[in-house]
């Protein structure tokens, strides 16, 4: 039996994610490399229908994220919010939908950069193309949403997603979207090079391997510690005692080798003493 929480569920061709999962973010330059980080995902997802024709006439969607720090960590834990809506007017029947890709402000400084926005913009954009024939309101891009040092990084991370910009200025500073509709926005995939979607259960059952894996480990070297220290207070009570047994183990090899090789010896001297 699973719970429900995490069965596999499916609109139509769309698979819906569980409302709970984790991140497993490696760095993008060693994305075969230890995680640098972990973050907890919250999906939620509603929809309400015309009763009289049961049409969907509203519906969003709410990522929220959180990272996830060791307890005594010196780094504080970082959270946000993605999101996403549709709507379909009553009186003309047009449909539109709101992408609303929020803003990360990731510490330390080896987060940024690495594909999270990304992951989390192409899920809002995934689950947008239920509706291809909705029109994507516009989104406006101000000055003071990016530095001037990573405002081309800003621009760049929307218009992958098919969204073009009428710009207000020559830098770029400021823009509004152009009317376009859903089926022209193009989802990205390159955080699936990095980042990896886990099963809370799995990841914990892996923690929780791991944590009787080095049990049994520090278990073995304290058995070793002790026996070390227990030979040690031999060698301390009884010095010569403990010498004398120690120099016994050495020549012990070298002592049965000799009495072999003597014991040979005899052996053929008694052979030719015989002929």
């Amino acid at each position: 039996m699973t719970l429900p929480a995490f069965d596999d569920a499916w609109r139509g061709k769309q698979r819906i994610k569980p409302p709970v999962f984790i991140l497993e973010v490696r760095d993008r330059r060693i994305p075969n490399g230890e995680p640098i980080a972990m973050l907890f995902v919250q999906r939620e997802e509603s929809y309400r229908r015309d009763d009289r024709d049961g049409q969907m006439y509203e519906a969003s969607i709410r990522l929220s994220y959180q990272t996830i720090e060791a307890k005594h960590s010196f780094r504080s834990r970082v959270s946000g919010t993605f999101d996403g809506s549709y709507s379909r007017g009553f009186r003309d029947g047009e449909a539109s939908v709101s992408l609303v890709g929020g803003a990360l402000f990731l510490d330390p400084a080896e987060l940024r950069g690495q594909r999270i926005g990304t992951y989390l913009m192409n899920e809002i954009v995934t689950w947008a193309q239920q509706w291809p024939e909705a029109t994507v309101r516009p989104i406006k891009l101000l000055s003071g949403q990016a530095e001037e040092e990573n405002r081309t990084r800003r621009n760049r991370f929307y218009e992958r997603f098919g969204l073009k910009f009428a710009y207000s200025d020559p830098e770029h500073r400021e823009g509004v979207s152009k009317q376009m509709p859903v089926k022209e926005l193009t989802p990205v995939t390159s955080w699936e090079a990095n980042i990896r979607e886990r099963d809370p259960r799995e990841y914990l059952a892996e923690l929780l391997f791991e944590r009787e894996r080095m049990a049994i480990e520090a278990s073995r070297h304290d058995t070793v510690i002790k026996r070390q220290s227990a030979q040690l207070e031999d060698a301390r009570r009884h010095p010569v005692r403990w010498a004398a047994r120690h120099l016994w183990w050495r020549l012990q090899p070298v002592l049965m080798q000799a009495a072999l090789l003597l014991a040979v010896g005899v052996l053929a001297w008694l052979g030719l003493r015989l002929r």
